[in-house]
């Protein structure tokens, strides 16, 4: 769905509420005036149609008589009442919904939960900090649909989820309702990126309570205790930073082609860039050779100006190339090895 479009719809969502206060008074104002009418048809002092009844009353009701001081005294206290109610109450209630209406906050929880109604299958990110931010940045590009819970409301990235149109509900976790603002029912997965463990994990269980299969990324700064969640709470993904950061600090130190490193079942993969001199073995061979013989994966191929990625498997290395892979250490080394670049020790 277009921006336009959920905007428009979040609009009709957000005029909800202050229609449902106003419509009460409409009913009590427009039943005045028909009971109004009434009084003038039978009492006033010369005969009157309905409609010119009617519209005598609503008129009084304005403030704005278009008829003679009558002498029944029910109908002059009808020219005193009607008016007074009229400034008053509907008056009133017309100044506060048109001030509801066109006076909106962006930033109010009414708002921002009108957005997220348009929503579904879209993702809640919990906290804009360092961490929120750039995940926030990530979601917009992958093409998500997204909802920020931040309790600052003087964070400065604030200003970079507004003009993408993300709608950020300013409150903390425990704050009653805030899941239900940020439509948790019809969301497919929740991200915890505060720099609170315990804030997380309790965002964490209040949104489990509310969808049971709701999919939860975790951040926490204790490992272990993210490794115990994971296994006991069916979190999807309890990550610690230390752990995250811990394989690519290490092994960037041990080798400077490597770009990035993690573990997948509890085996270390990095992610490394070759550079392919003249007189390497491995020129002449080709990509499916290389993921044959050493068990890696070819990320991308680049000659010249050009890079493809995942090239196809009759591509031939020659001198010069530059070759990204995904493999285990002990496989780089080899690479290594067999490229004539010195192994880093």
């Amino acid at each position: 769905m277009r921006t336009t479009q959920r905007r428009a719809r979040a609009w009709i969502n957000y005029l909800r509420k202050p229609l449902r206060r106003f419509l009460p008074l409409f009913a009590f104002a427009m039943a005045v005036v028909l009971l109004g009418g009434v009084a003038f048809y039978f009492l006033y002092d010369r005969p009157l149609t309905f409609s010119q009844s009617v519209w005598t009353a609503f008129a009084l009701l304005t403030g704005e008589p278009i008829l003679d001081w009558p002498r029944h005294w029910v109908l002059e206290l009808l020219y005193f009442v009607l008016p007074i109610l009229g400034l008053v109450v509907v008056l009133d209630g017309l100044i506060r919904f048109s001030y509801y209406a066109f006076r909106r906050d962006e930033m109010s929880p009414d708002w921002v939960r009108a957005m997220s109604d348009t929503m579904s299958n879209h993702v809640v990110l919990f906290g804009l900090g360092k961490v929120g931010f750039r995940v926030l940045q990530q979601l917009i590009a992958l093409g998500e649909h997204a909802v920020v819970i931040e309790k600052d409301e003087h964070c400065p990235n604030i200003a970079f989820a507004r003009n993408h149109a993300v709608p950020v509900r300013i409150g903390t976790g425990r704050e009653e309702g805030i899941l239900a603002d940020v439509n948790i029912k019809g969301a497919k997965s929740l991200i915890c990126a505060t720099n609170d463990d315990l804030a997380n994990l309790e965002l964490a269980i209040d949104a489990r309570k509310l969808r049971p299969k709701l999919r939860i990324v975790l951040r926490m700064y204790d490992q272990e205790l993210a490794e115990k969640i994971g296994d006991t709470m069916d979190i999807h993904l309890a990550f610690s930073t230390a752990m995250l950061a811990a394989p690519l600090f290490a092994t960037a130190s041990m080798d400077p082609c490597i770009l990035n490193s993690f573990y997948v079942d509890k085996r270390l993969l990095v992610i490394a860039r070759l550079t392919i001199p003249d007189g390497s073995e491995l020129v002449g061979k080709s990509v499916g050779e290389l993921v044959r013989e050493h068990q890696l994966v070819v990320v991308t191929y680049k000659r010249g100006e050009g890079t493809v990625f995942h090239p196809p498997t009759d591509v031939v290395i020659e001198s010069a190339d530059v070759v990204t892979v995904e493999c285990e250490p002990g496989t780089l080394k080899t690479l290594h090895g067999l490229n004539g670049t010195p192994t880093p020790v």
